[in-house]
């Protein structure tokens, strides 16, 4: 593809891209924080704990917790133990009406209890909301996309990170998980792979983490886009769940385009690729 070709391409696709941003929160994204807003927020802790007993946990809830997403956990499923606090409220638990409401707030952390929480792999029944939604083939694009990144000096590992991240960026190589659809695996590379060349050499300090979820999205949106994905409302929800903006997205243009157009631009041409590197 010719960079002339490549740039017109991009600019139709951030065009639509910030509409998306323009026209606000989409159902998926609001179902998407609603489900995030009625989890707990684990300590550090906690998080060892549930990362000792299931390091694959993604999201997880108690018993009843699940029920009401409408999802049941599985028979013969074993919890993952965690700590509970324990808050004492001396009027309320004493059976005394407060004289006031700041003395109805004096709570006191007297103790902690062992509960279980299920991974929602341990369960069945209604899907999660996701705001990731790309769709279609993206054929010999994975590969070429692939050898860009080589060509980059950019190793490219077939695994889910640790992190649980369905991608991560690390400096001179880009983890992916395998077990995606191939539409969501090449959105997801094309994002690692923007986070690369954009946010990795001295731009990096001038940049928030707003700022570089909001133009490497829009590089995969743009990117998606021209290949014949279909993108829907992903990429927005995505950068507004970084409380990325139009703003942003215009202040960002110009790295943006000329990131996607490279991208774009290679991925017609074939090049030299060394051995694959494997998880």
């Amino acid at each position: 593809m010719k960079r002339e070709e490549a740039l017109e391409k991009v600019d139709g696709a951030l065009a639509e891209l910030e509409q998306a941003l323009a026209n606000g929160d989409s159902e998926t994204l609001k179902a998407y924080l609603a489900f995030l807003g009625r989890f707990h927020s684990y300590s550090f802790g906690n998080l060892i704990l549930i990362y000792m007993q299931c390091p694959t946990a993604s999201h997880v809830a108690g018993f009843n917790a699940w029920k009401k997403h409408k999802r049941h956990v599985k028979k013969g499923e074993t919890g993952i133990r965690i700590l509970a606090p324990i808050i004492y409220n001396k009027e309320v638990d004493e059976g005394k009406e407060p004289a006031t409401a700041e003395e109805a707030k004096k709570k006191k952390l007297v103790a902690f209890k062992v509960v279980s929480v299920f991974d929602v792999s341990q369960t069945d029944g209604e899907d999660l909301p996701s705001i990731r939604g790309y769709s279609g083939d993206p054929a010999e694009n994975l590969q070429i996309l692939e050898q860009f990144a080589t060509a980059k000096n950019i190793k490219v590992v077939w695994q889910r990170p640790d992190s649980g991240a369905l991608g991560i960026s690390k400096g001179g190589l880009i983890e992916v998980d395998p077990e995606l659809e191939s539409a969501d695996r090449f959105a997801v590379m094309v994002h690692e792979v923007a986070h690369e060349l954009l946010h990795r050499g001295e731009r990096r300090e001038k940049t928030d983490k707003i700022i570089r979820e909001t133009e490497a999205e829009a590089v995969a949106f743009a990117v998606c886009s021209a290949v014949g994905l279909e993108v829907g409302n992903s990429a927005a929800d995505y950068i507004k769940l970084w409380q990325g903006s139009v703003e942003q997205l215009r202040e960002s243009l110009d790295f943006i385009r000329v990131t996607a157009s490279d991208i774009l631009s290679a991925l017609s041409v074939n090049v030299p690729v060394e051995e694959p590197v494997t998880a």
